[in-house]
């Protein structure tokens, strides 16, 4: 689990002008706030040598030229390899810690809300995003519904345009950018 920011710079990475249906796919997995529920829509049931098996599985079932739906892809798929990168490096360093969990949440948060807050495209895509409403009367992948997806883009934006601007530690936005960049390109190589 990142954050919304590493997930809509990943998403920018590895296409600039898609949809805003894209965009938001890229971050709506995260609606679900029951941790036991997000481990099962991102493969965590899975020993970490088996999810990207699985996820290619749940790929199969999806409709790859649909914006949305790509970027639920893009979305499991870079968290897949950011609990190597992100959570994992963090957990290492700080696991022994007491509260580290709360403080490895607070280190994305810091590194998203800076990123929200000094990246140009990021104010005028959150405000595209919160126009732009998921089409009605169909069903979508990982729990996502349409008004938990609208009230989770509104949500994350209120968080990000009133979050502090302080850099990240732990995941400060060189890490990120080099990150974001890597996964772009994994995902263009795994789905075109």
């Amino acid at each position: 689990m990142s954050s919304a920011m590493v997930h809509l710079t990943c998403a920018k990475l590895y296409d600039p002008d898609a949809p805003t249906l894209f965009y938001t796919g890229n971050i709506i997995p995260d609606l679900l706030y029951s941790r036991e529920e997000k481990d099962v829509t991102h493969f965590r049931q899975f020993p970490p040598e088996q999810r990207m098996e699985a996820l290619l599985r749940f790929a199969e079932s999806l409709n790859l030229s649909d914006p949305l739906e790509k970027g639920v892809l893009l979305h499991l798929f870079l968290d897949l390899h950011w609990d190597k990168a992100g959570y994992e490096a963090y957990r290492s360093l700080h696991g022994e810690e007491q509260g580290w969990f709360v403080n490895y949440r607070q280190e994305i948060f810091l590194a998203s809300a800076y990123l929200y807050h000094h990246t140009p495209w990021a104010k005028e895509l959150f405000f595209a995003m919160n126009r732009t409403f998921l089409p009605a009367g169909r069903a979508y992948p990982c729990g996502i519904t349409r008004d938990g997806a609208q009230s989770f883009v509104a949500g994350t934006w209120y968080r990000l345009l009133n979050g502090t601007q302080a850099v990240s530690g732990a995941f400060p936005p060189d890490f990120v950018e080099v990150f974001a960049k890597d996964v772009a390109e994994k995902f263009r190589k795994q789905f075109g």
